[in-house]
């Protein structure tokens, strides 16, 4: 349910941005100016965690700063199913800032990397661990048309979770062993420049 009102309201979003924001650059395949990204994929957990691997939704502002480069922020989130319990269900929630960096700025299909910082957020039955660390990510987009483009991206995400919240009233705690909370996972790009 929370994937479908996210993937609503990002599309409104990107059409609304799409016809309101004129053409930053006259080049028709340029990378300067803002970009809105939503990003629909899947994501894997640490087996030590016991989820399964859960849809994931990401929304991301980008401003190109040059032919190569974008600064991305961004958020995503994804529900896991317990392995042993499919009743119960756990929200992953992550906030990135990340750079871009493209191999072939003027084509339309241009390869890229991308690397960032995150916080992250797990949530289940009352308790609440975060952690943060470091985003990789190698993919590709193709130019659809000056104003969109669709990408494919593997990613990655290096962190542990340090601190723990149980229950809603009482603040974050540090945890003396922290969890190994890296995910990987794949995502579809849709981008309106």
């Amino acid at each position: 349910m929370k994937s479908k009102l996210i993937l609503m309201i990002a599309t409104l979003a990107t059409l609304s941005l799409g016809i309101a924001m004129p053409a930053a650059a006259d080049d028709k395949n340029s990378n300067i100016g803002l970009k809105l990204n939503l990003g629909l994929g899947s994501q894997d957990v640490p087996a030590s965690q016991n989820l399964e691997k859960g849809d994931l939704a990401a929304l991301s502002l980008g401003y190109g700063v040059s032919q190569r480069v974008t600064i991305w922020l961004g958020a995503e989130v994804s529900q896991h199913t317990h392995e042993l319990d499919s009743k119960l269900e756990s929200d992953f929630v992550g906030i990135e800032l990340g750079v871009q960096y493209k191999l072939r700025p003027h084509q339309k299909l241009r390869p890229y990397g991308k690397f960032g910082l995150g916080t992250f957020f797990l949530g289940s039955e009352g308790t609440v661990l975060n952690g943060g660390g470091v985003t990789w990510g190698l993919g590709a987009e193709y130019r659809l048309a000056r104003f969109l483009s669709v990408g494919a991206e593997f990613f990655w995400k290096d962190f542990d979770y340090t601190k723990r919240q149980i229950g809603k009233d009482n603040d974050f705690e540090d945890i003396e062993d922290p969890i190994l909370g890296n995910t990987k996972g794949l995502m579809l790009n849709f981008t309106i420049h």
